[in-house]
């Protein structure tokens, strides 16, 4: 083919015809710059299908680790509210020196509360991968990388002052060395093939010097503060990891953009401490509103539970019918409030 061009041009020159072969050699330019045109068109075009393609597996991948990851922090935030109210449960017995528990309840309240604590583990996998390949370009939603982003920089923070935290938890193994035994976890003792049994009586001896010891009741009053503290960063890791699976429209969740009709408006019960509370949608967030004027966050369990961040209030919605439409109101582990719908 060049040889044919070559022979054209040189025709053209040697018969004078010096007009013709610079419309010629122009063309031929205009026809050289077209070809590598489509060959960079050709070649953008496979670049991006291969990046798209590269996109689609790494969504997917970011899709199953997210996924996973919320069910672990689901599972550690139902451990640690059970943590929470085992300390809370013992700090009662400690203080009001309650013999009529049985002190094998002590040592289950001892064992699943005072030296029991549970990490929200995250599957980082293949978001690590992205970050460290350097092909975040490749994710066209820059919300769903914001989001990413968020949830690692919290995850990776871990919630504040965690070693003190575990330097109460050491503390308070070193004010129990006159108690602990008899009232160590039993699983525990079988597993390690322990052979001394405690009776009854060395049991009940062992709740006595539980309950004088006003530097193990100081710890785990201090303590259990800082396990909601855990606690509460944990909801707040779930609600960002909500952020990034609403990007994916996860059928767990309602999306954001439904939340305000679904949930806001104002519920009453008259019979309640907070007679009225109401819900309302604040910077793509579900906010509680108390009569008190206190406002705090909700994040999201599945379609119709949702935790209060930082204390422990739950609230189950019942909104099948607007005009219908109820609340579950639940502190702690009391029995639930039903509230009802005063504004349409």
């Amino acid at each position: 083919m060049i040889k044919f061009f070559r022979h054209i041009r040189q025709n053209l020159l040697s018969e004078g015809k010096t007009g013709k072969y610079l419309k010629y050699a122009i063309g031929e330019i205009i026809l050289v710059m077209i070809g590598i045109l489509l060959a960079l068109q050709i070649n953008n075009t496979n670049e991006l299908r291969k990046q798209r393609e590269e996109e689609a597996i790494i969504l997917s991948g970011i899709q199953k680790d997210f996924i996973e990851t919320r069910a672990n922090i689901l599972k550690t935030l139902t451990r640690e509210e059970k943590v929470i109210l085992n300390c809370r449960d013992l700090i009662d017995a400690i203080e009001t020196q309650d013999y009529s528990i049985n002190p094998d309840t002590i040592a289950f309240k001892i064992n699943r509360g005072a030296f029991s604590w549970y990490r929200a583990e995250a599957v980082m996998g293949t978001y690590d991968a992205l970050i460290g390949s350097g092909k975040t370009s490749f994710i066209q939603n820059q919300e769903l990388l914001n989001a990413l982003a968020n949830f690692s920089s919290r995850y990776n923070a871990g919630f504040e002052d965690e070693s003190k935290a575990n330097d109460l938890f050491n503390l308070m193994m070193s004010a129990s060395k006159e108690f602990l035994p008899p009232l160590s976890d039993l699983s525990t003792r079988r597993a390690l093939g322990l052979k001394k049994k405690y009776s009854t009586n060395d049991k009940l001896l062992a709740v006595k010097q539980l309950y004088k010891n006003d530097t193990f009741l100081a710890y785990l009053i201090e303590r259990t503060r800082w396990e909601t503290i855990r606690s509460i960063h944990q909801k707040q890791l779930l609600h960002d990891l909500n952020k990034i699976l609403y990007e994916f429209n996860f059928s767990e969740l309602i999306p954001e953009k439904d939340l305000y009709k679904k949930h806001s408006g104002t519920f009453t019960n008259d019979k309640a401490y907070h007679k009225s509370i109401k819900f309302s949608y604040i910077d793509e967030n579900l906010m509680l509103e108390l009569p008190s004027g206190r406002i705090d966050n909700l994040v999201q369990i599945d379609s119709s539970n949702f935790h209060v961040i930082n204390w422990n209030l739950k609230f189950k919605f019942n909104t099948d019918n607007r005009t219908d439409a109820k609340v579950l109101y639940q502190l702690n582990d009391s029995e639930p409030l039903v509230y009802k719908r005063i504004d349409d």
